[in-house]
């Protein structure tokens, strides 16, 4: 009894500084957004050279999405580090899957199928909402310095996310009566979560990605797999729209 009552203690523990760090880091993201726009002059009145403003706003959302995630990397990794100290135990394990690069390879073809299937469905019966998750993206793709995105979704996004929900968060859960199950899910809808502003239909793509990570974190023992099909899977979508800005995904 009291190794539940403990370990219970421990997940809402655990969920106190999920939340903690999510707030912290959603003020940094803002905070370093009006800092961008201090320096960048962008509300004053003046002219701007052709995609000068374009440019601008996409390095304000890349240096919010940066702020966020170097927060979010830090303090979880402080978490974990005082964890190590006082319990002897880490959630997180970077090491190298069993099956070495092959592993990570199949994990990404696998990720990569499952998206282009179900975004092939989505687009073939409602193709305004694929087209309502891609637009803000595609826009900011047809900047100078779309790049900022790539960075910050295919190295930033995964290390950050992967890092709080399937490490912290995940880690503390499987532990739990809840299980691998309940773990899984309770880390998929969180990280849904974060996407609000998606449709449904992107909503239920983020919440499966999300049923695949953390299976993939629970077959390979450790974060790297997750990440590297994160991050793989984050910026082949910026690469896309990049080499194809005015395709008929993203228009009407």
């Amino acid at each position: 009894m009291e190794n539940i009552i403990q370990t219970w203690k421990g997940v809402a523990v655990t969920a106190v500084l999920a939340v903690g760090i999510v707030i912290l880091a959603t003020q940094a993201g803002y905070a370093a957004a009006w800092l961008f726009d201090v320096w960048a002059q962008i509300h004053e009145p003046r002219a701007f050279a052709a995609g000068e403003m374009e440019a601008l706003l996409t390095g304000r959302v890349a240096s919010s999405l940066f702020a966020f995630q170097v927060v979010t990397i830090a303090s979880v990794l402080l978490v974990d580090a005082y964890g190590r100290r006082t319990t002897g135990a880490s959630a997180l394990n970077f090491a190298m899957p069993r099956g070495g690069v092959w592993t990570l390879i199949l994990s990404v073809i696998a990720l990569v199928a499952f998206a282009t299937s179900f975004a092939s469905l989505v687009f073939v019966f409602n193709p305004e909402a694929l087209r309502h998750d891609l637009q803000p993206f595609s826009e900011m793709m047809q900047s100078r310095t779309w790049w900022l995105i790539l960075l910050a979704a295919g190295i930033g996004a995964p290390l950050a996310e992967e890092l709080l929900f399937r490490g912290l968060i995940f880690g503390a859960l499987r532990q739990s009566p809840l299980g691998f199950i309940g773990a899984t899910l309770i880390t998929a809808i969180t990280w849904a979560s974060l996407h609000a502003n998606y449709s449904l239909y992107g909503l239920g793509a983020i919440t499966f990605i999300g049923l695949y990570l953390a299976w993939l974190r629970e077959r390979t023992g450790g974060l790297l797999a997750p990440m590297v099909c994160h991050g793989c899977y984050n910026s082949l979508i910026i690469l896309l729209m990049v080499m194809a800005p005015n395709s008929s995904l993203t228009t009407g």
